[in-house]
């Protein structure tokens, strides 16, 4: 009996002025993908936002990750400076 499962879509908010510039990488984020396709059994399909640590941005990309993309699951990394 083979049961398929609908992907869980997450949404990964990465914060980080200087990687949105260009500056360097985001390395945080795909880390975060790997992590969780490592701990959940379900297919995964990730919408990925990479933004500078600006409050209005930030709250518009959560709000379009949960009503126009209907993730399941929102994970944010960054933002520390």
């Amino acid at each position: 009996m083979s049961l398929s499962h609908a992907p869980l879509i997450v949404g990964r908010v990465t914060l980080s002025d200087r990687a949105s510039a260009g500056v360097y990488e985001d390395r945080s984020g795909p880390e975060i993908d790997r992590i969780l396709r490592e701990r959940i059994a379900n297919p995964l399909r990730f919408v990925p936002v990479l933004l500078a640590d600006e409050e209005a941005a930030i709250e518009e990309a959560l709000r379009c990750l949960c009503d126009d993309d209907h993730c399941h699951l929102v994970v944010t990394t960054g933002g520390t400076g």
